[in-house]
């Protein structure tokens, strides 16, 4: 279709036509013409643009639900294209990955074989049905009163009994004495994932079957005070637990230290494993790349 602009009026000098609706069309025609080209030559879809960062990850104010599917490894890949370097910062991704862990300590397994690194890498735990504990220690320091870690872990169970009603531990940060329950536990019970205090004060964390992936990002600020010690926990980049204040503190004495691995009731007599493919911690969110963990609604 051809428009016709109208001509000035004869007893005028002519200036520059103003763009009227006729223009406006013909404009956006040409417009919608020159994107056309391009979208053509890329087999029908536009060209890419840059992928905006993704936001840190959410507070309660807008961690609404979602009804995305979640895919409970994308924080482990995310966190895979950035390797998390830097003073105070350990990531098992950055070098010799068996070299990241103690694996000969005395104490760190009873009933069951010392814990492997596999393929992927990874560090596999196996617990035979009536074995107590498959346990290493990450090579990190001693969080004292006032410190503060992030730790970013990805783990995935094989065949673990999460419908127990006793005890179970995935990953603890023990105090400085050997006996009695550790400050900080993860624990798989009752279908769930928990956080608890002292063995008790438990924190539901969401559900939990026995081969899925845990893949938590814990904030620990530690402190023998209640009312300044917290914990926070997102779990596949959304908020689980936020704020919480643990009733017995995050420190029972000098000093806690972290332990990965499988520890539970002997009662258990059910054989299961678990294989960890990625454990960061650090002093701040920055340092261990909290912002490429998604989704974080």
């Amino acid at each position: 279709m051809t428009t016709t602009l109208p001509r000035p009026p004869a007893h005028r000098s002519p200036e520059p036509p103003r763009p009227g609706r006729a223009r406006l069309l013909l404009a956006a025609v040409l417009a919608g013409a020159a994107i056309a080209v391009p979208v053509a030559l890329s087999g029908g879809h536009p060209a890419a643009t840059p992928v905006t960062p993704p936001p840190a990850l959410a507070t309660g104010a807008d961690a609404s639900p979602t009804t995305a599917a979640v895919d409970t490894l994308a924080a482990g890949r995310a966190l895979a294209a950035r390797p998390a370097t830097g003073d105070g910062v350990f990531d098992s991704a950055v070098g010799d990955f068996a070299g990241h862990f103690d694996m000969t300590a005395d104490g760190q397994v009873d009933g069951a074989p010392r814990p492997r690194v596999v393929d992927g890498p990874g560090l596999r735990f196996t617990i035979p049905g009536g074995a107590r504990r498959a346990e290493v220690l990450p090579r990190l320091p001693e969080y004292r009163e006032g410190d503060d870690l992030w730790v970013h872990d990805v783990s995935r169970l094989q065949d673990l009994p999460t419908d127990t009603d006793t005890w179970q531990l995935v990953l603890q940060w023990h105090q400085r004495a050997n006996s009695g329950s550790p400050p900080i536990a993860l624990e798989a019970g009752q279908g769930r994932l928990r956080l608890a205090n002292v063995g008790t004060d438990h924190q539901d964390l969401g559900p939990l079957r026995p081969d899925d992936t845990i893949d938590v990002v814990l904030h620990v600020h530690f402190s023998r005070s209640p009312d300044d010690a917290v914990i926070d926990v997102w779990r596949d980049g959304r908020p689980a637990l936020l704020g919480h204040h643990p009733p017995q503190g995050t420190l029972l004495d000098g000093g806690d230290y972290l332990k990965l691995g499988l520890y539970r009731d002997p009662s258990i007599t059910q054989d299961s494993a678990m294989t960890t493919t990625r454990l960061v911690a650090g002093p701040t969110a920055e340092s261990i790349n909290v912002q490429g963990i998604t989704p974080r609604r």
